[in-house]
C-alpha cells in the first residue's frame, strides 16, 4: 500500500528541505517578475507558469544530488522521488491545503491511498498557499492526501498546521498600494458559488 508515516516520510526528506523551499519560492519569484503577471487575465496561467517553475527549479536543483532525483510517472505526473520509493508533485494548494484541478479518473486515483499507482511508491504532494491578498507565498507544505482530506503534513514555511483539517491515518484506509505591478493586478480570492472542491493532475 501507499501509505507512509509522516515520521517516515520527514526522516526522509530532511536534507532536502530548505531546498524544497527555494524551488517554490523561486517559481513564484519567477512569476513576480516575469512578462506574463501584469497582463494576467487569467489565475490558471498563473498556476501553470508556477507549476512550471517548479519543474525547472527541481532539475536544477537537485541535478546529480545522491537520494533524490527529478522523475516523470505514467507520462502524467512530473516531480521528486526521494530514496526510491516516495515521490512528491509539486501544486497550489487552496485553504485546506488541497491541490485542485478537475477530477479526472486519474487525478482522483492519485489521491485515493487504497490505490497503488506507482508499484509501491508513496504518493505526496508539496503545496504553496499564497496569502489572502494572492500576492506572496505564505506556506509551502508537505502533505499526504486521500481523497478530499489531507492524512497528515509537515510545515517547510510557513504558519500553524490547519489541524481541522486533518484526519486520522493509522491504518490503510477501505498590499493595498505600492509594490510591483504583479502585487497590485491581483485580487483577494474568493470562494466558488457552489463550494465545490476539485483535485488536481499531476
Amino acid at each position: 500500500m501507499p501509505v507512509i508515516s509522516r515520521d517516515v516520510a520527514e526522516e526522509a526528506v530532511r536534507p532536502f528541505q530548505e531546498e524544497f523551499v527555494t524551488v517554490v519560492r523561486n517559481a513564484w519569484r519567477d512569476w513576480k517578475e516575469g512578462p506574463f503577471a501584469p497582463t494576467m487575465q487569467c489565475k490558471r496561467v498563473r498556476a501553470n507558469v508556477v507549476w512550471n517553475q517548479m519543474l525547472v527549479h527541481s532539475k536544477r536543483v537537485f541535478d546529480g544530488r545522491e537520494g533524490i532525483t527529478f522523475e516523470e510517472k505514467m507520462k502524467a505526473y512530473r516531480g521528486l522521488l526521494v530514496g526510491g520509493n516516495i515521490f512528491i508533485r509539486m501544486k497550489k494548494a487552496d485553504e485546506k491545503l488541497l491541490s485542485r484541478n478537475y477530477p479526472t479518473k486519474s487525478a482522483l486515483a492519485y489521491v485515493d491511498q487504497t490505490q497503488d499507482m506507482f508499484d509501491g511508491v508513496a504518493r505526496l504532494d508539496m503545496v504553496y498557499q499564497l496569502d489572502r491578498s494572492e500576492t506572496e507565498i505564505e506556506r509551502i507544505v508537505l502533505v499526504q492526501r486521500h481523497r478530499k482530506a489531507v492524512a497528515w503534513m509537515i510545515d517547510l514555511f510557513g504558519a500553524d498546521p490547519v489541524v481541522q483539517n486533518v484526519i486520522p491515518f493509522a491504518e490503510p484506509p477501505a498590499p493595498e498600494n505600492g509594490g510591483s505591478v504583479a502585487d497590485r493586478i491581483v485580487k483577494p480570492r474568493n470562494k466558488s458559488k457552489d463550494g465545490k472542491q476539485d483535485v488536481s493532475t499531476g
